[in-house]
């Protein structure tokens, strides 16, 4: 079994404010193309939320999925990642940030395949930046790894990787053969990437 793990509770400080996963991209919802993106290679997903209000902002637009609410606040993504990973059944899990909306089907599912036997599969560029909110877990090892971070006070989204012991690091060769311009790793923090992404569409 596969599962999906969608962060959305960041609060979009640096996007100047407002619920960014909810912004228009391409004539959708950017949270819907992400979920839109998952559903075809995930058996279930799962929405991590900072709090109840937030979700009720979220639940017209993806009332079918379960929501979890971060469990430990003021220690970024991680805490989301903790509570969504307690909650999913899947053997696999590929975690991503909601704010992410050009993600590609086709790479996702090359991760879950480069992940097979492995704690993690985990995209890394040539300039050595690795991107851990768009990568595939081995369910129970992250899980123990996340919550061993979270108790040594380490709240760095890459603090984990650390601690398992067999993480599969995937070149930006290997996902260009399924998704040519790495769109699948552009994401929105700031207002003028909006203008960015929609060069894209």
């Amino acid at each position: 079994m596969r599962s999906g793990l969608i962060l959305a509770g960041g609060r979009s400080t640096r996007f100047g404010g407002g619920e960014k996963s909810l912004r228009i991209v391409g004539g959708k919802r950017m949270i819907c193309r992400v979920v839109d993106a998952l559903c075809p290679i995930t058996d279930e997903l799962v929405i991590s939320v900072r709090d109840e209000r937030q979700k009720d902002l979220l639940y017209p637009f993806i009332s079918c999925y379960d929501f979890v609410y971060d469990e430990i606040k003021d220690i970024g993504p991680l805490s989301g990642i903790y509570a969504g990973l307690q909650r999913v059944k899947g053997y696999y899990v590929v975690v991503v940030a909601c704010d992410m909306p050009l993600i590609n089907t086709a790479a996702i599912e090359l991760l879950f395949k480069k992940a097979k036997d492995h704690d993690a599969a985990v995209p890394a560029h040539a300039d050595g930046f690795i991107e851990p909110l768009h990568a595939v877990y081995r369910r129970e090892p992250m899980l123990n790894a996340v919550k061993q971070s979270i108790d040594a006070g380490e709240s760095k989204i890459s603090a984990p990787l650390k601690m398992l012991k067999d993480v599969v690091y995937v070149p930006d060769e290997d996902i260009k053969k399924v998704d040519p311009e790495l769109d699948t790793f552009l994401n929105v923090n700031r207002a003028e990437d909006m203008d960015r992404i929609r060069l894209k569409e």
